[in-house]
């Protein structure tokens, strides 16, 4: 008997393992999913009509510290704002490849970085935020191809197929959990 429970206190473990794993995964995928989705209907957006386009120079940016420089997908990303605007931040979700090429015409570290004017195209992710879909300034640009179509909607789709992978487990390991947990109570309303 001792064997069942371990095991079900084991299928129950793993199950929210899963769910919380899934949901983390998740909020950092949300934006960037958020602006590739339309709004009102359950598809990709027309990006030419949607996307809202920004000129300035950029007056603070910061990379976050825990995954800074790690190369996972939308884990690593630097945010950004212009022209002194404290209310909008912008985010830009690019591989260290992708970076090191923008570093040929811009760098966000770099010396005279804030006097540099940059032309941004970004999707609304919500009243303040927005995520990078194009980024250029007089040296060179980041295009809409290699950013959107080869980084965020390859990792995005790569992302949510995590999430339901990780969900139909935690679901596969929560009916487990159920179904032995249900026979065992009857093994001891026999037993008794």
């Amino acid at each position: 008997m001792s064997f069942f429970k371990s095991r079900r206190s084991v299928l129950l473990d793993v199950a929210i393992l899963c769910f919380f794993l899934g949901g983390w995964v998740y909020s950092y995928l949300s934006p960037v999913v958020r602006g590739l989705m339309d709004e009102h209907e359950f598809c990709l957006k027309d990006f030419e009509m949607d996307d809202y386009h920004f000129f300035g120079t950029v007056s603070h940016a910061s990379v976050p510290s825990l995954f800074g420089g790690t190369d996972i997908p939308f884990l690593d990303k630097v945010n950004f704002q212009i022209n002194s605007d404290e209310d909008s931040k912008f985010v830009l979700y690019a591989s260290q490849e992708i970076m090191d090429e923008m570093s040929e015409w811009y760098s966000f570290g770099g010396f005279g970085a804030g006097s540099i004017p940059l032309e941004i195209i970004a999707a609304r992710v919500d009243e303040h935020t927005f995520v990078v879909h194009y980024m250029a300034s007089a040296d060179g640009e980041l295009d809409f191809e290699t950013l959107v179509e080869d980084y965020q909607f390859h990792y995005a789709f790569l992302g949510v197929c995590l999430v339901a992978i990780l969900g139909l487990l935690g679901l596969i390991f929560l009916i487990l959990w159920l179904v032995l947990k249900r026979k065992s109570g009857t093994i001891k309303a026999v037993v008794d």
